[in-house]
């Protein structure tokens, strides 16, 4: 007998080019709306973070949800608005007093290479950015691209509130998307993609807050001016993966360097420390735990991130291969592979 080549019907073939088409589409959509699509992103940590302070006020004063969310949310307002008014004048002495110092420390560094055998070629460079004047060039950008950083971030927080006030709208929602069979496993894996999200902010947090507390003291100890400025830009480093941490010490080594060279080695050191107690603390016992993200893991997903997405795509690299992580492990390993991996940490 011999066989037959069965031709697929002409509907499949429609519903096939329509679906390559569709997701043609949809790819470029994202590629086109990647700043949006972030700003989402970051809307959903806020009101995860929320949900995370307004948890404790739920489970143990047993207060209800709504209430317990305002409550979180007032706190927090208040704990800024205190912080702002009690270090404001400090701070913000104290990042002028910096900004007076970089240049000088600018001059003794351009000073420095001038006497140094290998010096030649770096002050060569330097003699292209004498003066600042490529900064005077950007001022207008720069201005432009902080007003429209303020407002997404209004945007952003404002759009945070709706979700950790109603979270379960939107999540329904979402879950409409998917067919009646698969939306159990659906839900299964957007709570455990919030819940790894929520342990890792919290641990962030805990990483930043040591990071600069840590680093300021430490500078004030050994003598470096604006200690609280530079602990503040520390701790706000470590949000950003594997760069902040990098770029974060340079203002408080340039600004030690005009100290003189011992003040410049007890700078590092303190440097070398504070990454030191972050990395051995606060990463093994939380952030390692929790998101079980190698770094190498890390540092690819920045750089990925930051190529595809640019400078929002490397300021939220973490998170979103924390979202990558749990849904290969659910979706593809163990709904596709059927591997059981067990609980995730």
């Amino acid at each position: 007998m011999g066989t037959t080549n069965q031709r697929p019907p002409d509907g499949a073939i429609q519903q096939t080019i329509a679906l390559a088409v569709a997701i043609v589409i949809l790819a470029l959509l994202a590629i086109r709306l990647a700043d949006v699509i972030l700003m989402a992103f970051g809307a959903v940590l806020v009101a995860v973070l929320l949900n995370a302070l307004a948890e404790p006020l739920h489970t143990q004063l047993r207060l209800r949800r709504p209430l317990a969310l305002t409550l979180a949310v007032v706190v927090t307002i208040a704990c800024v608005a205190a912080a702002i008014w009690i270090f404001g004048r400090q701070a913000e002495a104290q990042f002028l007093a910096l900004n007076a110092v970089l240049p000088r420390a600018w001059g003794e560094l351009h000073a420095r290479l001038s006497t140094a055998p290998f010096g030649g070629a770096a002050l060569a460079k330097l003699e292209d950015w004498r003066g600042f004047g490529w900064l005077v060039s950007l001022g207008p950008k720069l201005a432009a691209d902080a007003a429209g950083g303020l407002a997404g971030t209004i945007i952003v927080l404002f759009a945070g509130l709706y979700l950790a006030y109603h979270p379960g709208s939107y999540v329904g929602g979402a879950l409409m998307l998917f067919p009646r069979p698969r939306r159990e496993r659906a839900r299964q894996v957007l709570g455990q993609i919030h819940r790894a999200l929520r342990q890792w902010l919290m641990g962030q947090l805990c990483s930043m807050a040591l990071v600069g507390v840590t680093t300021g003291i430490g500078l004030a100890v050994v003598g470096v001016p604006s200690a609280a400025a530079l602990g503040l830009i520390a701790g706000i480093g470590q949000f950003v993966p594997v760069i902040g941490p990098m770029v974060a010490p340079l203002p408080g080594l340039l600004v030690a360097l005009e100290s003189g060279p011992q003040t410049l080695l007890w700078a590092g050191l303190v440097y070398l420390v504070s990454a030191q107690l972050e990395a051995n603390l606060i990463t093994p016992l939380v952030l390692r735990q929790l998101a079980q993200l190698p770094m190498a893991v890390t540092l690819f997903a920045v750089l990925a991130m930051g190529v595809l997405l640019g400078p929002l795509g490397v300021l939220f690299a973490t998170p979103l291969a924390v979202v990558v992580y749990v849904f290969v492990r659910m979706v593809y390993v163990e709904g596709v592979l059927g591997e059981d991996l067990g609980p995730p940490a």
